[in-house]
């Protein structure tokens, strides 16, 4: 966890923002996933990752996506006869 801590200081630092804004403006806002967005922070992506599920951020990301139905479910959906 101490570790994390530098991690947190270290962007904060950097970036004059608290940790879960520069994590939600890359990860949430430019929709850029852990590992790029961890390399252009100059953190580990474990760090980053620990970040997004701290601040809760994928919930937030997928908010207003919709679950893509499975092959299957399309399969089956085009099957069916409408009378």
């Amino acid at each position: 966890m101490e570790e994390y801590n530098s991690y947190k200081e270290k962007v904060e630092k950097q970036h004059n923002k608290a940790i879960v804004e520069v994590v939600k403006d890359l990860y949430v806002n430019e929709d850029i996933g852990p590992s790029v967005s961890a390399k252009k922070l100059g953190i580990p992506r474990q760090a980053f990752i620990y970040f997004v599920e701290l601040y809760d951020l994928k919930r937030l990301k997928f908010a207003n996506s919709k679950k893509k139905p499975s092959p299957s479910q399309e399969a089956n959906s085009s099957n069916r006869v409408i009378d």
